[in-house]
């Protein structure tokens, strides 16, 4: 093999082991491909050393010096202080399995307290030429830092900090410096810059999370707000019954809630002439659920079946319908599921009384005695 094909094979190996992979699998030659492929594998293992990277690489500027490269601790060491400072992707997606993994389980001791934080190495490739090394927070800064968040309203910043013992401190300062038994502690000199690169973790502290269930509600709301029953508050809605049907096809087939799945309908007799039917929805795709209620008079208690929309409601409604007598209209074989069909009354009924015989057979009082 030529001295330039052996540079090269060596220059591709570098640009292997530095991340650049591309540039070994789009070489033309395969015979030069394959040995880079090889040898970044046997270095990877640690069965040959790094070559070093040739002085006439193409992508070496003429006349300058060689940088130097990292060696394993000191590329561990660039990617925890990159993944402290919220920048996994880059320990996620380096090639070398074993600095891959020494890095995630510094990441974890730094975290847990148990090591300190390693300073960056300086020939690390994303450190600016002659700049300083900006300081980190030490904990009890981050503590401060946290507590002036907090009682400045931002319980978000001090909420979502991965670093337990730091949220704990933190917490417990802000409720001392309200008491009034401390003072406020001082903001730390570098409060700048953590504010923008966050408190070494990689957690985004200004990132707000929707409630779940308000965007849910908004989604419905404006499109059947005329059908919602108002007077009820929690996470769960209230439709009014005489729309159902329709509402049920939609909260299935709506892209933004495709809720494919009914885990529960139950009923309860609420007192007061109202018997409710209640519905619990979970979306397998979406990963988010929804409880529906719809209210009845004891009078008249018919709500349209859904069971053609989900058909595990078959069998819901109709014991719904054998322990409350609530009429699921359109269900296509609304039957009693537990108890004979000619059974006198709803058994989960407030107003219940059990027959005092059933076809001759004494029926037993099985409330007496339930106070």
């Amino acid at each position: 093999m030529t001295q330039d094909k052996e540079k090269l094979i060596v220059e591709l190996v570098n640009k292997g082991l530095d991340g650049d992979m591309d540039s070994v699998n789009n070489h033309e030659d395969k015979i030069v491909r394959a040995k880079a492929k090889a040898m970044i594998m046997k270095v990877k293992k640690g069965t040959v050393e790094r070559p070093p990277m040739p002085e006439t690489a193409s992508d070496q500027p003429s006349g300058s010096e060689q940088p130097k490269s990292l060696t394993k601790d000191e590329t561990v060491a660039l990617l925890v202080n990159k993944g402290l400072d919220g920048d996994m992707d880059s320990v996620n997606n380096h090639e070398d399995k074993i600095v891959r993994a020494k890095a995630k389980a510094m990441i974890m001791k730094v975290k847990k307290g148990t090591v300190e934080r390693p300073p960056m190495p300086e020939t690390a490739s994303d450190q600016p030429s002659g700049s300083e090394q900006p300081k980190s927070l030490t904990k009890d800064e981050t503590v401060a830092l946290l507590v002036n968040k907090g009682l400045d309203g931002d319980m978000d910043s001090v909420n979502n900090h991965e670093d337990k013992i730091v949220r704990a401190k933190a917490k417990a300062m802000i409720m001392k410096v309200k008491k009034g038994t401390v003072d406020r502690p001082s903001m730390p000199e570098l409060s700048n810059q953590v504010a923008t690169d966050s408190i070494d973790d990689n957690q985004d502290q200004t990132k707000k999370v929707e409630d779940p269930f308000e965007k849910i509600k908004k989604v419905i709301t404006e499109k059947y707000s005329k059908d919602i029953d108002e007077g009820k508050e929690g996470n769960y809605i209230y439709f009014k019954p005489d729309n159902w049907l329709e509402i049920a096809k939609w909260l299935r087939s709506e892209p933004s809630l495709l809720f494919d799945s009914l885990q529960c309908q139950m009923g309860m007799d609420m007192g007061e002439d109202i018997l409710e039917s209640r519905y619990n929805f979970h979306s397998m795709d979406l990963n988010h659920y929804l409880e529906v209620r719809i209210r009845v008079s004891r009078s008249d208690p018919k709500i349209p079946s859904v069971e053609q929309v989900w058909r595990i409601a078959d069998w819901f409604e109709r014991e719904t319908y054998d322990m409350l007598g609530i009429e699921y209209t359109g269900h296509r074989d609304l039957r009693r599921i537990l108890l004979p069909d000619d059974w006198e009354g709803w058994p989960l009924r407030k107003d219940y009384q059990e027959q005092e015989t059933y076809h001759g057979i004494v029926v037993p009082k099985i409330k007496e005695g339930w106070d």
